[in-house]
């Protein structure tokens, strides 16, 4: 998981910069500019677009390398029965999510957040369909996790994702994926403050919201983040010294474990889908929130009451 997150936190880190990068011209063949307010301006739109790949190829070939090596390598010793029992879990819940959204609608759980009940209810769909596009993706198949192409799964499942949230909003009343994201995407200005060789400092000004100024760095000819720029290495360090820790030996101890958390997390989903009453689903909810409580304060484990009970 912490290498996982290492790799996320690299797309999150240019994805951010580019969501508050000002509008612009720009076609998925144009490809990446070489100024710095051009390379903003492009990702931005091409996000807007529904073109989430332009995340990969707004990164530098050297970046691009460290990731797929870092991955290839997280995926030759991951084991796979722990990485396709987790998937096939995560594929499970989001069915029984949405299969009992009524019931969760229904539960004091839900009454206790009532200043969002309705905005969870909207959102409801768009997460539970995002958790089975990306649970049932090429990231599920090990193997392919060995060969692969961070583009193309950006183009793909990524795009994908966007267009449920794109679908999903656009049956609220607020519809703010047009609304706050593409519009204020297509509505932002850009100005370039300072400019010295491979760094610049860009002023972005979106309507309706306070101007931001935004670092970036050259690198490779790519415009990033220079927070980014700063702190891949170290990143990447950290990421490789995780990967060594990561022995079969160390595997194999941890399998037992991990499996036996997996396999928890199956089960009260198991639970979950047979509760016929909100009542019901709040009991199970509670047994559940006992054994975690019971956990951190190193209590002995509780069982959740029967669906029928």
């Amino acid at each position: 998981m912490r290498l996982m997150n290492r790799s996320a936190t690299a797309f999150a880190v240019i994805a951010f910069a580019a969501l508050i990068a000002c509008s612009g011209s720009g076609s998925a063949g144009q490809g990446i500019p070489d100024t710095p307010d051009g390379t903003v301006t492009y990702v931005a739109n091409q996000l807007a677009a529904g073109n989430p790949g332009v995340v990969w190829d707004a990164l530098p070939a050297s970046y691009q390398q460290d990731i797929n090596e870092i991955t290839r390598e997280f995926a030759g010793k991951m084991d796979p029965e722990v990485w396709a029992k987790t998937f096939a879990v995560v594929r499970k819940a989001a069915v029984v999510l949405q299969d009992k959204k009524d019931l969760f609608m229904g539960s004091q759980m839900m009454q206790m957040a009532q200043d969002n009940q309705d905005e969870i209810a909207q959102n409801w769909d768009v997460v539970t369909t995002a958790m089975s596009t990306f649970a049932g993706s090429e990231l599920s198949d090990l193997e392919n996790l060995k060969s692969m192409d961070w583009g193309k799964f950006l183009n793909t499942t990524g795009a994908q994702m966007m267009e449920i949230a794109k679908k999903a909003s656009a049956d609220t009343e607020e519809n703010a994926y047009e609304n706050e994201f593409v519009a204020k995407v297509k509505g932002m200005k850009t100005e370039v403050v300072e400019s010295s060789g491979d760094t610049a400092k860009l002023k972005i000004t979106a309507p309706e919201e306070e101007a931001e100024e935004v670092e970036l760095t050259r690198v490779e000819g790519r415009w990033v983040p220079s927070e980014l720029a700063e702190d891949w290495d170290e990143n990447m360090k950290e990421a490789r010294e995780s990967l060594a820790e990561m022995t079969p030996e160390q595997m194999a101890q941890q399998k037992m474990q991990i499996m036996m958390g997996v396999g928890m997390a199956e089960a009260f989903v198991d639970q979950i889908a047979q509760a016929q009453t909100s009542e019901q689903l709040d009991q199970m909810l509670q047994g559940l929130m006992g054994n975690l409580m019971g956990g951190m304060m190193g209590g002995g484990a509780q069982t959740a009451p029967d669906a029928g009970e």
